[in-house]
């Protein structure tokens, strides 16, 4: 099987350099620049803008969709894969801060430097000035292995594996970790995804390793490489994407077409894909099984760039990614929080990411919202309420910028409402569908694109985020889509969200299970247990040792799971072994179903009810 070339080079046939390290930017619409080659245009001051539309009203409500924390840190996990474009670090644009700010003083700038060009364009050559992508451009795992050889190599160890540190983290590199993207720790939700696939790569090693021990360092590397990037392509594409855009906003997939471009455009780049910093949640937390904090209490603020002790503490990359998945996004709107806003820390001063990404939006000749919209044949918007059905953005945005015309393009694609289907507004739909469908149909190793046989293609597609969670860390239960929000909690705690999913884990002894009016998971713990699923389809999950009482289950709606050996890593997760399959017997009027060391009745259902298809051995 032919790899990815680690700088993404020779990919197409006739275009060699096609999305390779250092290659150009595309552009959707035209360049915009004050004199059509690399000045900035003027417009009104970013941290105004920031102060008067971004910082307005409040940015901590959660997503109505019931999105977790992991659309975020997923979306950033991949935009580390696509793009980086570097800094020069000598030509200033800096932000000056306007008079009358709450949080830095006035006259005071938020340091910012141009980005790095092709030198084939900008001053003196007539054509205008295009970025450069410091990574490869394809969906290719570049974070996790790497986009230049010496990087690559750095992080590998024998035997075809990873380099990991204590308790199989990411490797420690002069006192950081280290990883194949630079920005591995940038926050410690970025790192635990980071840290994920390192493990998922390392577990596929040893699986491999089980069927042919006789496997060469390289060629297991490679293989273990390959369906790692395959999993991430897929977990994109049919768990991220359809969340983030609806299931049918990119086409089905029909094949390589050498034809299509790839290339990651600046609006993409620039804007569009800077939609994650709206839903950022500044709630940045470590909990156990049961969703209890774990470790010390965290602001985000207090994240950045995290030491890789304090990382591992408490914990560490497990309790992370529980949290992702028990934590809300926030809604998709022009504000973001303040911990981004006003305490974003780039020593030695602080910063605010939206102003920088609408001076870099400017750094990069964006066109505004109306231009971009014009370029991708929409009609552009005539007022600021055809942006966006909420008052006060509408208020801020008029405030802020005069003329609907003047709106940039990333705070006017936060603010616009949602597309049909989609979490985000209909530029930023566009704009990213058309990027992730033109990168898969001009991919030509695209993992679809007959590069396995057919058994270990149908386990890539059988393979969820949560799969590689549950066989990565020590998280013994999660809801089947980590992208998903589901309050985690004991079954002696009261749900802080009983409207959304509950994810209910039962103490040992007698307990009382209680879900909600979505499709649940409720745990049994050992002991006599209770457990009411309210509404939704439910899932009723028993490991061992336990007499159990489910009062409202339905036929054909609602599933009881009776867990066995965990999987291929061979751990129990029970006293279900060797069980068999479950007896269903009838007592008193009602159903018992008998697995192993396990008896659940099921109160007002009788045993012809039952069907092979409500049970479930796992």
């Amino acid at each position: 099987m032919e790899p990815y070339a680690i700088d993404g080079r020779n990919n197409n046939p006739t275009d060699p350099g096609l999305n390779a390290v250092g290659a150009t930017f595309a552009r959707l619409g035209e360049a915009h620049y004050a004199d059509g080659i690399s000045t900035l245009v003027t417009g009104p001051n970013p941290r105004a803008i920031s102060n008067i539309v971004v910082g307005e009203g409040d940015p901590t409500i959660p997503n109505p969709q019931g999105l977790s924390g992991m659309l975020y840190a997923w979306g950033q996990f991949i935009d580390h894969d696509l793009d980086l474009s570097p800094t020069d670090r000598v030509t200033p644009i800096s932000v000056v801060i306007p008079p009358g700010d709450a949080y830095f003083p006035a006259g005071s700038v938020l340091p910012m430097t141009r980005a790095v060009i092709d030198p084939a364009t900008g001053p003196g050559t007539g054509e205008p000035a295009t970025a450069v992508n410091a990574i490869t451009g394809w969906l290719d795992a570049s974070m996790v292995y790497g986009s230049d050889p010496a990087t690559a190599a750095s992080l590998r160890a024998p035997g075809g594996r990873l380099a990991t540190s204590k308790g199989e983290n990411l490797p420690i590199v002069d006192g950081a970790f280290a990883a194949g993207d630079q920005r591995a720790a940038e926050n410690p939700s970025l790192t635990a995804l980071q840290t994920l696939f390192v493990r998922e790569h390392n577990y596929q090693v040893e699986r491999l390793l089980r069927i042919d021990p006789g496997l060469d360092d390289e060629i297991v590397f490679q293989e273990a490489r390959a369906i790692v990037t395959a999993e991430i392509q897929h977990i994109t594409y049919d768990e991220f994407l359809p969340h983030l855009l609806g299931s049918d906003a990119i086409a089905s997939y029909r094949g390589y077409d050498p034809d299509t471009d790839p290339r990651i455009s600046l609006e993409f780049a620039g804007a569009a894909y800077r939609f994650g910093h709206s839903i950022v949640s500044a709630e940045t937390e470590r909990v156990d099984e049961t969703g209890e904090v774990v470790g010390p209490a965290l602001q985000l603020r207090e994240t950045f760039g995290m030491t890789p002790q304090d990382f591992a503490a408490a914990s560490g990359a497990d309790g992370f990614l529980r949290h992702l998945a028990d934590d809300a996004s926030q809604s998709m709107d022009a504000r973001i929080v303040t911990d981004l806003r006003n305490f974003l820390f780039d020593p030695p001063v602080g910063q605010d990411l939206a102003a920088i990404n609408i001076q870099r939006g400017r750094d990069l000749g964006l066109g505004t919202l109306n231009q971009t919209r014009e370029a991708l044949g929409l009609p552009p918007h005539e007022r600021f309420s055809d942006i966006t059905d909420d008052a006060a953005t509408v208020a801020a945005l008029k405030e802020a910028f005069g003329s609907v015309d003047a709106v940039d393009l990333w705070t006017g694609g936060l603010a616009e409402r949602q597309a049909p289907g989609s979490f985000i507004g209909e530029t930023f739909s566009a704009i990213v569908a058309s990027q992730f469908e033109r990168l898969r149909d001009g991919d030509r190793l695209w993992y679809e694109n007959d590069r396995f046989d057919e058994d270990t293609l149908d386990a890539i597609r059988d393979t969820t985020l949560s799969d590689i969670i549950l066989r990565n860390t020590d998280t013994r239960y999660l809801q089947d889509d980590a992208f998903t929000f589901f309050d985690r909690r004991g079954s002696d705690v009261a749900s802080d969200d009983p409207e959304a999913h509950q994810l209910v884990i039962g103490t040992p002894g007698q307990a009382r299970l209680v879900g909600g009016p979505q499709g649940d998971v409720l745990v049994a713990g050992s002991g006599r247990q209770v457990l009411t699923g309210e509404g939704g389809g439910d899932r009723f999950v028993f490991s061992g040792d336990t007499r159990a009482v489910v009062t409202d289950f339905r036929p054909g709606h609602d599933h009881l799971v009776f867990e066995e050996t965990g999987a291929e890593n061979g751990r129990p997760c029970g006293r279900h072994d060797g069980a068999g399959e479950p007896v269903i017997l009838e007592s008193h009027g009602h159903a018992v179903v008998v697995y192993g060391s396990t008896r659940v009745e099921l109160l007002g259902v009788r045993a012809g009810q039952l069907s092979p298809d409500d049970l479930i051995v796992a």
